[in-house]
């Protein structure tokens, strides 16, 4: 469940077995796609005599077809190969032979590629640049069935890699299993993953401290800590300490003592989600249950927990609106009654008396409400009543003459529970206040239609003035014309009529949509609003001819106002731009096509490294090797020399796959972005020794080609700038998904950029590598955001989890697209 849980070790197999299996013949399959790698591996294997090279493959698929043909014991395959990689083949000669044990070669260091060749059925892993030293031993420890063998990979500074330690660390620690081994650890981590899926709160402590070895997702969103590094390896005290004096830790204390779970059923905790030391209210049904080990001892506590706050206040909310309900009754003067046609019964509550002015022990309260009805409402009164018998519901209002009040309007509403039953129930309210406000509705809503047909008149006047005025605008070439502000069209120039082919006489007091077509950039009550508090607005818009074609326009929107500054509507002046954005949009598609071209050559390239040169120094690595074992033959001075080589080559080996991996990672293409970054940010943070945070969504999983390269390479450039130019000694990455985008957050804590950089990030003077990124993203359909300040530069990129360019989607594309 947790990496700190042991897994039971498997039988060792005694010694006479694995003396059996090495003193018979091992036959090995070859499989890499450079015949000079494939040449040297064979020179290796076979300077052991009972060890036999049955045959080569030069790709992924001639690897599983004579897999399947020979049957070897040890299979040696590359990873980066033609058809199907190394991963790929080794799932498929796992299911068709399984009796055959994989070993990867490969030019990625261990720490690069591990976890996926693990689970992809190798046992072992051998780094090229180490295949002198390690091959041999790797397919002696396969063929013994020892732990999976791992190359120890050095870094630049001679230290052992950490992923590499660790695998040692675990071999060493379960000594010498056999095969099962990795069958028990798959099942571990099968079981984890399903831990780490689930939407309920899940988490492990150990040891009478509590101390978390394991907690999924929802235990950290639960708990309100940003990942599971603030509680992992720490006791509850210790990384939870709001919980103090809240009940929680002497609780757990008694669970790990007497071996009893506890259950909990919407238990209060307050926790500090929001990190502000102010604990919030929450609610949880959760079990502690004791976990035993094979002693029966309890070793930990398992946590299950699941939250129920929304439904807590739900239900006190529930209570309260039925307690404000029976006030607002009470307050209200709501009378309630039962009336039982069948056998002449009725009830009347004490409010309902009340507003009726009789008595419930009064044996005339129903002659004397019969009398107070207003007699012409009477009839409907009667009609609604005896109506009800038969559909089981009555509504109807009426007027009531009270001794004391004088006239009152009451409102009834009521109706039967079932139709198996005679009784009807119901409410009466007293709704004269409401007739009397609506009475002075009436008079008000009257004499303001009088002022605004006084209004409008004026206004009718003071345009056709304006319109008088305006055939001055007639001279101008652009488009101008005046819209009221309830949308109809007051004037409409020269201009107009010849871009947009409509007569004036043909648009006035039409609505400019029914003529133009606008498509605005944002909707257009924002405009509006805009527009009434500014004065002014400005923007492009697409819009239609009378034939039916499309155009852009730049469009210039001003107030027209009265005297008395009273807003009566808008002047727009229309530029038609067309041809321009025409222009522009072919330089972003060359823009895009270049930024093709540019990843499509540094991946040809660092493939040609790859592929030669690095094949190439694999080759002399192993030739010097083999000259190396000949010692004895060799001068003092041969033997240094040779010893030197070997390092040159293993020092130009690495020197050459960084220069590849930066040109283009073959893990962005094998492994994908999250192995991408990592590796790239890792050896970013060794060379510029500037402290990285990085942060990858756990179901980010694979995008595009397109995407993985775009965000790979923003990453690439935000990182550059900053230890160029920002001064900062720390930067902050966060790549997280939701279902319908991607967000990239690069940010850092430096001098920030310029202000009249900034002024002038829309023109051309702005950076290369800012061009690249905003291209980059514009391409995808996404946006790029970019915050600079005293505390440093955040740049934001939003892709859609579909790639798709957001040229298709734009006004200037779809009118690219007519010409």
């Amino acid at each position: 469940m947790s990496d700190s849980i042991e897994i039971p070790q498997p039988q060792v197999p005694a010694p006479e077995v694995w003396m059996e299996k090495q003193i018979s013949s091992v036959r090995i399959l070859i499989a890499d796609d450079h015949e000079v790698v494939r040449r040297g591996v064979r020179s290796l294997l076979e300077s052991r005599k009972e060890w036999n090279v049955c045959g080569e493959a030069v790709d992924g698929r001639d690897a599983v077809k004579k897999a399947k043909e020979l049957k070897p014991d040890v299979v040696v395959l590359d990873i980066s190969m033609p058809h199907l990689n190394g991963f790929e083949a080794a799932r498929l000669i796992r299911k068709e032979v399984p009796q055959s044990k994989i070993l990867i070669l490969s030019q990625h260091n261990a720490s690069e590629m591990l976890q996926t060749a693990l689970d992809a059925g190798a046992r072992g892993y051998v780094s090229k640049s180490e295949v002198s030293r390690d091959l041999l031993p790797a397919v002696e420890a396969i063929i013994q069935n020892r732990s999976p063998f791992i190359s120890q990979t050095e870094s630049n500074d001679g230290r052992t890699s950490a992923s590499a330690h660790s695998a040692l660390s675990m071999s060493a620690k379960t000594g010498d299993p056999q095969s099962s081994e990795l069958d028990l650890l798959a099942e571990r981590n099968h079981l984890r993953e399903l831990f780490m899926q689930l939407p309920a709160a899940i988490g492990v402590m150990s040891g009478p401290e509590h101390r978390w070895t394991f907690v999924n997702p929802a235990y950290v969103r639960a708990v309100g800590r940003r990942s599971d590094k603030a509680l992992l390896g720490k006791p509850i005290r210790e990384s939870l300490p709001e919980l103090k004096g809240q009940g929680f830790f002497e609780l757990l204390d008694e669970v790990y003592r007497g071996g009893v779970p506890f259950v909990g059923t919407e238990m209060k905790v307050n926790l500090d989600r929001g990190a502000s030391g102010q604990p919030e209210e929450a609610f949880f049904n959760f079990i502690y249950q004791p976990v035993r080990n094979q002693a029966g001892a309890v070793e930990g506590i398992f946590v299950h927990a699941v939250e129920v706050t929304d439904h807590v206040l739900a239900r006190r909310t529930m209570e309260k609106n039925e307690t404000r309900l029976r006030l607002a009754q009470t307050a209200a003067q709501i009378g309630t009654w039962e009336w039982d046609p069948v056998g002449k019964n009725n009830s009347l509550s004490s409010e309902l008396h009340h507003m009726f002015g009789t008595e419930a022990s009064d044996p005339e309260r129903v002659q004397k409400w019969m009398s107070r009805v207003f007699p012409e409402d009477m009839p409907k009164v009667q009609a609604a009543m005896q109506e009800s018998l038969k559909t089981g519901f009555q509504e109807f209002e009426y007027r009531y003459q009270d001794p004391q009040r004088g006239l009152r309007w009451f409102y009834c509403k009521g109706r039967k529970f079932s139709q198996d039953e005679s009784r009807l129930f119901g409410i009466v309210l007293d709704i004269t206040e409401r007739k009397q406000i609506a009475e002075a509705l009436r008079n008000a809503h009257n004499e303001l239609e009088a002022r605004v047909q006084e209004r409008t008149a004026e206004l009718q006047h003071r345009t056709e003035e304006v319109s008088a005025q305006a055939d001055l605008l007639n001279l101008a070439n652009d488009a101008i014309f005046v819209r009221t502000l309830d949308d109809k069209i007051t004037y409409w120039n020269q201009g107009a009529e010849r871009l947009y082919g409509w007569k004036r006489e043909e648009v006035l007091e039409k609505a400019p949509h029914q003529i133009v077509r606008t498509e605005f950039p944002q909707p257009f009550e924002e405009i509006k609003i805009q527009l009434l508090r500014d004065g002014q607005w400005q923007g492009e818009l697409a819009q239609s001819k009378r034939d039916g074609s499309r155009i852009i326009v730049a469009s210039r929107w001003s107030v027209w106002r009265a005297p008395d500054g009273k807003p009566l509507g808008f002047l727009e002046v229309n530029s038609d731009i067309t041809e321009r954005k025409r222009a522009e949009e072919g330089l972003r598609t060359i823009s895009g096509r270049l930024l093709q071209m540019q990843d499509e050559e540094r991946r040809r390239i660092a493939r040609e490294l790859h592929d030669s040169a690095g094949q190439t120094l694999v080759a002399l690595d192993m030739n010097l090797s083999s000259i190396q074992r000949e010692a004895k033959q060799l001068s003092a001075q041969a033997l240094k020399t040779c010893s030197e080589s070997l390092e040159l080559v293993k020092t130009l080996s690495r020197e050459l796959r960084t220069i590849s991996h930066l040109l283009h990672p073959p893990l962005l293409d094998e492994a994908g972005l999250p192995s991408a970054v990592r590796w790239y940010v890792e050896g970013f943070a060794e060379r510029s020794k500037i402290a990285v945070n990085l942060e990858l969504d756990a179901d980010l999983g694979r995008l595009s080609s397109e995407g993985e390269t775009a965000i790979f390479r923003i990453v690439q450039e935000c990182l550059t700038n900053i230890h160029r130019h920002s001064g900062s000694p720390t930067a902050s990455i966060r790549i997280s998904r939701t279902p319908r985008e991607v967000r990239v957050e690069v940010g850092d804590q430096g001098k920030g950029i310029a202000v009249q950089k900034q002024r002038n990030s829309g023109s051309m003077k702005r950076g290369v590598g800012i061009q690249g990124m905003q291209e980059r993203v514009r391409q995808l359909g996404g946006r790029l955001e970019i915050h600079s300040g005293k505390g440093g530069t955040t740049v934001i990129a939003i892709l859609p989890t579909e790639s798709r360019s957001s040229d298709s989607s734009s006004p200037a594309a779809e009118v690219a697209s007519q010409g």
